[in-house]
């Protein structure tokens, strides 16, 4: 089993705090601005952690996305979608 290091612990509250706040702005969003920078970081970022942490942030991470599907139906451009559904088929 992999111990944890503090690096891991910073990546996870950089990525969570990057993912948390995409479901915040697309919350009774009725425009957005470009979100590929975001959600490209998003997917890099969650590749980049550890296994042990993936496992351990597994259900959060589907629940963020699907409410981020959710609360941006009527916004988010389709390839946006597409990537977000991409990460969701990881879990």
């Amino acid at each position: 089993m992999r111990r944890s290091n503090v690096g891991d612990y910073e990546t996870l509250f950089k990525f969570a705090a990057k993912a948390g706040s995409l479901e915040g702005y697309l919350y009774e969003r009725e425009k957005v601005e470009s979100l590929h920078n975001w959600v490209s970081n998003i997917e890099k970022m969650y590749g980049g952690l550890p296994e042990n942490v993936k496992e351990d942030i597994r259900d959060e991470f589907r629940t963020v996305l699907e409410r981020s599907l959710t609360y941006g139906e009527k916004v988010i451009e389709e390839e946006i979608r597409t990537k977000l559904n991409n990460l969701l088929s990881l879990l």
